[in-house]
């Protein structure tokens, strides 16, 4: 018989069999076979429409987002990334194999053996969810948690959850499972802002990932589920329940011993959170925002060195906040900021934008703008003498001013001598040099030489410095009445060091610079420069020094306030960098009644110059004579209140300015004020340097 023969046959008998079962029987038989062949049609056409689905997914995005620009600090010190997570890149062979089998033992513990759904974790979810009435179980591996974190798929739902399987399936096909595990270990979310077990491990326990404990992979490997919820900082009681629970399953899984897992889980949980994610909170931002300023984007390049010090930064913001502390025991609004910016460069080398980031992460340092008081005398000095030379020795006119010449405070009255430290301002009755008057602070002496050099002028020579915010149209911008920007503010006063050229623009990141132009004439600046080095042996100024060792070195300095006393400054520098301080309000509100620059400014500025210094700035080796500018004023008199106005007379008959007041026949009345015109002194015809 043919081989076709039999195959007849033999389907003929089958017929005659089945023929001869009950009709029932062959009913309901019949109806499976069919169902069953609509089923497999059905699952044929969902099989194809998600496995389609899945083929538009771009693989691409299992790395993107992993290859983030990592800034160095100065000393190659990790500081953060260019992004607003926080990662770090691990290879497989870079992490402990602890690590690997605590997140092995807790999320997949079929992971080596599944094609990238475990069918058992899947039925018991399903069955979880059926008797709980909705989504409670995902049963995900860790190639379903990949595919889920690296697509984006969100919601609780059937349809996301089979696209999350299909896409598992495609990864595993495309994918080793070491390069899968090694996606996984770089992407997974572990609260703090931590994507990826290498920016955890250095969140938590302050270290490397490679250098992480048995106990610290389990913590790790807890938390993944819920990383908030458990996390080692905010809910430690949580935290070491899911450690103990992963060392259980590590024993479970053979990973380790019962006895290794009897003995981790009687150890306590320690962390070591790293805080520099805060500390450096405002220098990392201040550095993303430049980075992308620059039209950088993420992962080009890999790593970007930054020009702050990260030890230099931890101290920082410790100095600052014990500061703060001290001058406002119970002020805690009270905020500061400090800028240490390099001459030449002007990389910033530290930098503090105020109290506390998590609470007040306003950058005021790079943001902030305030009035600067009488800390702006030396740029006002630098640029009168810059316009006119030939004021630099001629004596100014010493004695009260009527404040219509200034608009500080009010259109009547006496302008108050308030940018002066120590004792009350003692007028000479006659007349004192430009560099006393900045020596000491004198507002009328400097309101003076504004209006003999020309307040247009003045202005003019000072915008110099690249101010973006305008100055006062009034005098008053001679006293530093205008409100800046901190940073300016500094740049400015670089130029103080640099012989009248201002640092190239501040910047954290390390790229090509050039150093601006000449904005003073070096004669001008030398002068000042000499005043403020002469400046720095006031006595209230000695205890601060003395305590950080600079009481001894040539560092130029000036401190100032503004009237209402809610700014306080200091700004000091020597060859090589410049250091300003701040300390006031957001808003204008006093520091104190007695504040001034000595007692609220100075002493944080002298603790962070000589940190950036390291106790050893290199000043200059010239000072001016001592005895010439610090000798007490002859014939003293006191002003001490509007109705006691004391009349001056000029010693010399060749002054600068006109003195506004005249002598009275009423005792003790209040002298008629006289407008100071600008035209009274025609000035050579001197240009500003170019």
């Amino acid at each position: 018989m043919s081989p076709l023969s039999a195959v007849r046959t033999f389907l003929s008998s089958l017929r005659a069999r089945y023929h001869r079962l009950p009709r029932w029987f062959r009913f309901i038989s019949g109806s499976c076979v069919i169902l069953g062949l609509i089923g497999l049609i059905a699952f044929g056409f969902v099989w194809n429409h998600y496995s389609s689905l899945a083929a538009t997914y771009d693989m691409a995005a299992l790395t993107r987002g992993q290859n983030e620009t990592l800034f160095l600090g100065a000393k190659g010190e990790p500081i953060g990334s260019a992004s607003d997570i926080e990662r770090e890149l691990v290879t497989l062979n870079g992490v402990p194999i602890t690590l690997v089998q605590a997140i092995i033992a807790t999320e997949d513990a079929r992971f080596f053996s599944h094609p990238g759904f475990d069918i058992i974790g899947l039925s018991r979810a399903a069955v979880k969810n059926f008797t709980s009435k909705g989504i409670r179980q995902g049963g995900s591996t860790i190639t379903q948690q990949l595919a889920r974190n690296a697509f984006g798929l969100q919601g609780r739902n059937y349809e996301r959850k089979i696209i999350e399987i299909f896409l598992a399936m495609r990864i595993e096909r495309e994918c080793t499972k070491e390069q899968i595990l090694t996606h996984y270990l770089n992407r997974i979310y572990l609260g703090t802002g931590c994507s990826g077990v290498g920016a955890a491990a250095r969140c938590y326990f302050g270290k490397d990932v490679r250098d992480i404990s048995l106990i610290e992979s389990a913590t790790l490997a807890g938390i993944i589920k819920a990383p908030v919820a458990f996390s080692p900082i905010t809910q430690p009681k949580l935290a070491k329940q899911k450690r103990d629970l992963t060392l259980q399953r590590m024993a479970e899984t053979g990973s380790i011993t019962e006895a290794e897992a009897t003995t981790a889980r009687a150890q306590p949980l320690t962390i070591s959170y790293d805080k520099n994610r805060v500390r450096t909170g405002y220098m990392l931002a201040a550095a993303r925002a430049e980075f992308q300023s620059l039209g950088y984007k993420p992962g080009t390049p890999p790593e970007m060195s930054i020009s702050l010090r990260l030890d230099w930064q931890h101290k920082l913001d410790t100095l600052v906040r014990k500061h703060l502390d001290t001058v406002g025991a119970k002020d805690k609004a009270l905020q500061g900021a400090v800028i240490v910016l390099d001459n030449n460069s002007g990389a910033i080398l530290a930098m503090q934008g105020g109290r506390d980031f998590t609470t007040s992460p306003f950058n005021r340092a790079l943001d902030g703008i305030r009035p600067v008081g009488t800390a702006f005398l030396p740029l006002v000095y630098a640029a009168a003498l810059t316009a006119q030379p030939d004021v630099t020795d001629a004596p100014q006119i010493d004695g009260p001013l009527d404040n219509k010449q200034a608009m500080i405070g009010g259109l009547v009255g006496t302008l108050g001598e308030w940018g002066a430290e120590g004792d009350p301002v003692a007028y000479t009755g006659g007349s004192i040099a430009p560099k006393q008057a900045l020596l000491e602070g004198r507002t009328a002496a400097t309101v003076r030489l504004g209006y003999q050099v020309g307040l247009e002028p003045l202005r003019a020579a000072i915008n110099r410095c690249g101010f973006t915010n305008p100055l006062r149209a009034e005098a008053a911008f001679t006293l530093g009445q205008s409100s800046l920007r901190l940073i300016e503010i500094a740049r400015a006063f670089t130029a103080i060091a640099n012989d009248g050229r201002q640092c190239a623009s501040p910047h954290l990141l390390l790229t090509p610079t050039i150093r601006s132009t000449e904005i003073f004439s070096p004669a001008a600046v030398t002068h000042v420069r000499d005043t403020l080095i002469t400046g720095m042996e006031r006595p209230e100024y000695r205890k601060p020094l003395k305590a950080h060792g600079l009481a001894n070195k040539s560092i130029a300095g000036y401190g100032g306030i503004t009237y209402d006393r809610t700014d306080a400054w200091f700004i000091g520098s020597d060859r090589e960098r410049t250091c300003l301080v701040w300390i006031g309000h957001d808003k204008d509100i006093p520091i104190s009644p007695q504040a001034t620059a000595s007692t609220a400014a100075l002493p944080l500025w002298a603790a962070v110059f000589a940190m950036v210094t390291e106790g050893k700035p290199k000043g200059w080796d010239g000072k001016a004579p001592a005895s010439q500018l610090l000798a007490a004023p002859p014939r003293a008199l006191f002003v001490e209140g509007e109705a006691r106005v004391i009349p001056v007379t000029p010693i010399s008959s060749v002054v600068i300015g006109r003195d506004p007041y005249q002598t009275t026949s009423a005792p003790g009345g209040v002298p008629a004020a006289i407008p100071v015109p600008q035209d009274d002194y025609v000035p050579k015809a001197i240009p500003v340097p170019q």
